[in-house]
């Protein structure tokens, strides 16, 4: 692949290697399903072509990246911060061709993906994952908050041509709840040649939010903004 395929948190874990991969249907019964099995925040059902296609459309090692990754609802590789790169590629496809024959196309147009722009250039993914579901997924970070409503927000670039991971950008993230707005620069982290960009906000349950990343790319003379929007639990 020449993706990056790794996330914040598994940035920041440590995998177990010699670990003999697992066949797709038992990755998807145990760490897909949850979701995917119903819809739940509005996850394709498994065999439902019809969701699954345009997703596909932009092929399977950037499908595959964004599971890894994260963005909206889905927590970095679907919160199994054991599976490997091929486990959850594999499991996408299981849920891809299950059930063949092909679903008739869809007779309206599929809503984008909130959680994916693209923007002079660039691809960006946006993602966030509770600050108590980094502790009990054992992040070793001392920087960590506590107390109810924290949230670690984290973005994900990559260049539109290339493909490649961006390494080198500025990120400043503004959370608003209309009148207030909270502005953090994000602070990258790197593992080989991949990295993201993020920083803990708190949120107050019931609350909606619009979210902001500027970015700034050497080389893209004007600012890149995406916009993205939240409700708090």
């Amino acid at each position: 692949m020449n993706k990056p395929t790794i996330a914040l948190c598994t940035l920041l874990l440590a995998f177990a290697s010699g670990t003999p991969a697992r066949e797709a249907r038992e990755v998807v019964d145990s760490a897909c399903a949850k979701c995917h099995a119903t819809g739940k925040h509005g996850a394709p059902r498994i065999g439902d072509r019809t969701a699954w296609t345009p997703r596909m459309a932009r092929g399977i090692d950037a499908l595959t990246w964004s599971a890894i990754v994260g963005h909206g609802p889905m927590p970095s590789r679907g919160d199994q911060s054991q599976l490997t790169d091929p486990e959850i590629r594999a499991a996408i496809l299981y849920m891809f061709n299950h059930g063949l024959p092909v679903l008739p196309p869809p007779t309206e147009p599929v809503k984008p993906d909130p959680f994916h722009k693209v923007a002079k250039g660039t691809e960006i993914w946006f993602g966030m994952m509770r600050a108590q579901t980094m502790r009990d997924m054992g992040v070793k970070r001392t920087d960590i908050p506590r107390g109810k409503g924290y949230y670690h927000l984290n973005i994900a670039l990559a260049d539109l041509l290339s493909n490649a991971s961006v390494r080198d950008a500025q990120v400043t993230i503004d959370v608003s709840d209309g009148m207030t707005v909270e502005s953090k620069p994000l602070r990258a982290v790197f593992a080989n040649s991949r990295v993201t960009y993020g920083e803990f906000f708190r949120f107050t349950s019931g609350s909606s939010y619009n979210i902001t990343a500027r970015i700034q790319r050497p080389g893209v003379p004007d600012p890149i903004e995406a916009r993205f929007a939240y409700r708090a639990p």
